[in-house]
C-alpha cells in the first residue's frame, strides 16, 4: 500500500468516527471526478461514504452524512471540525495543524464551511461542512494544492432529495439557487417529484398543516401592475369560487428585498381549507406561489417574509426588480383568466399535492 493510499484509508476512518452514525436516509449525491481523479468507493473506504475519490499522488476527497453537525454558530462549527481534525490526526499519526478561523465559501451554489490544516508547515488538508441543497455533509480534501481543488470538487457536488422526503432543519434552496430559507420552527421542506421539477416547480415548503410550492415563470408577459388582479383571478379559478369570494390582494415583503402580492379564498365543501396564490417578482422574471391548507395564506406570507437571496441571485438584478402593488378592487376576471389558468392548471392537475400523506405531501 502506498503512502497516499494509507493516508486515504486513515482519513476514511477518521471521518467516519468523527461524523457519527447517520440515522436518516442519505441523500443521493453526484460528483463527476476531476481529470486524474477516480472513484474508490468499496476499495477500503467506509460503507456509508457518499463520495470517495483518489487523486494524483496522495490526494483524496471523502464525503459522508453529517446529521449531528451543528448549524447555529461559527464557534460550534469550529469546535465540530476541530474534533474531526483531531480524529484524523490521531488515526493517521500525521501532525495536521489547524490554520485560521472557519471560512464560509459559496462555490457554484454549494455552501462550504471549511477549516484548513497544514502538514509540515504546508497547506495539505481541508475539513468542511457542506450544504449542497440537502442534509448537511462532512468532507475532507487532501491535496498538495487544496485551494486549487476547491472549485473543481465542491462546485461539482449535487444532491438529490428523494421525492416526498421532508427536511426540518438547515437551509433550503430552490432548484435554481435563487431563493433560500431557514427551516425550523415548524417550517419544513419537501423533496420535489420529477413531474414537479419538469413543470418548473423549484421549491416546496410545509407548515401549519399547509403547503406552498414555488413555480418559476421564466417568461412572464404580464405587467407587474397587473399581478394583483391575476392572483385574485387565479384563486377564483383554482378554488372554483366567485371572484367576490376571494380576499383583496395584499403585498408581502421578503427579506431579500422584492415584495410579492397574494390573495386567498376558502375552498368549497371544507370548513377550514384554504387556497392561496401569490406572485413574487424576481429580477427580470418571477415566481408563482400556490398554497393549500387551513393556513395557506399565513404560510404564504410567512415564507415570503423569511425568504432570502440564494447563492445564484445577482444583487444588482434583485435591486432592479419591478415593484407590484395590491389593488383594493381587481379588474374584471376575464381580463386575467388566460394568464391565471396557465399557472393554476398545474394545481388543478393535482401536481403539487398528488401522492398524499404517505409521501409527505398534503391533500384535503
Amino acid at each position: 500500500m502506498t503512502r497516499g493510499s494509507a493516508l486515504l484509508a486513515l482519513l476514511f476512518a477518521g471521518v467516519g468516527s468523527a461524523a457519527g452514525a447517520a440515522e436518516s436516509a442519505a441523500p443521493a449525491v453526484t460528483l463527476e471526478p476531476p481529470p486524474g481523479w477516480r472513484d474508490v468507493r468499496g476499495a477500503g473506504g467506509p460503507a456509508r461514504a457518499l463520495v470517495a475519490l483518489k487523486g494524483p499522488e496522495s490526494s483524496s476527497f471523502v464525503l459522508v452524512p453529517a446529521d449531528d453537525a451543528p448549524r447555529d454558530s461559527a464557534a460550534a462549527v469550529l469546535s465540530y471540525l476541530t474534533k474531526v481534525l483531531g480524529g484524523i490526526r490521531d488515526g493517521s499519526g500525521a501532525d495536521f495543524r489547524a490554520v485560521g478561523p472557519i471560512e464560509t465559501r459559496d462555490i457554484r451554489g454549494v455552501t462550504v464551511q471549511l477549516l484548513r490544516a497544514t502538514l509540515d508547515g504546508k497547506p495539505r488538508l481541508i475539513v468542511a461542512l457542506v450544504d449542497a441543497g440537502g442534509p448537511p455533509l462532512l468532507a475532507t480534501l487532501t491535496s498538495a494544492a487544496p485551494e486549487a481543488m476547491l472549485t473543481p470538487i465542491f462546485g461539482a457536488l449535487r444532491t438529490t432529495v428523494p421525492e416526498g422526503a421532508v427536511r426540518t432543519t438547515g437551509v433550503e434552496r430552490s432548484l435554481d439557487g435563487q431563493l433560500e430559507i431557514a427551516l425550523g420552527g415548524g417550517l419544513r421542506a419537501r423533496g420535489l417529484s420529477a413531474e414537479e421539477r419538469g413543470k418548473g416547480v423549484v421549491l416546496a415548503l410545509q407548515g401549519a398543516g399547509s403547503e406552498v410550492v414555488f413555480l418559476k415563470l421564466s417568461e412572464e408577459d404580464s405587467s407587474p401592475k397587473d399581478q394583483a388582479g391575476i392572483v385574485r383571478a387565479m384563486v377564483a379559478d383554482a378554488a372554483r369560487v366567485p371572484l367576490d369570494s376571494v380576499s383583496p390582494s395584499r403585498r408581502a415583503a421578503t427579506a431579500a428585498g422584492p415584495a410579492g402580492v397574494y390573495a386567498w379564498a376558502k375552498l368549497p365543501g371544507s370548513p377550514d381549507l384554504r387556497f392561496a396564490a401569490a406572485f413574487l417578482p424576481w429580477a427580470y422574471w418571477g415566481y408563482s406561489l400556490l398554497a393549500r391548507g387551513p393556513q395557506a395564506d399565513e404560510l404564504t406570507v410567512g415564507v415570503l417574509a423569511a425568504l432570502k437571496a440564494g447563492p445564484s441571485a445577482v444583487p444588482k438584478l434583485l435591486a432592479d426588480t419591478p415593484s407590484v402593488e395590491a389593488l383594493e378592487e381587481s379588474p374584471p376576471f376575464r381580463r386575467y383568466a388566460p394568464a391565471a389558468a396557465a399557472v393554476a392548471a398545474v394545481l388543478l392537475a393535482g401536481l403539487a399535492w398528488r401522492g398524499g400523506r404517505k409521501k409527505g405531501t398534503l391533500r384535503p
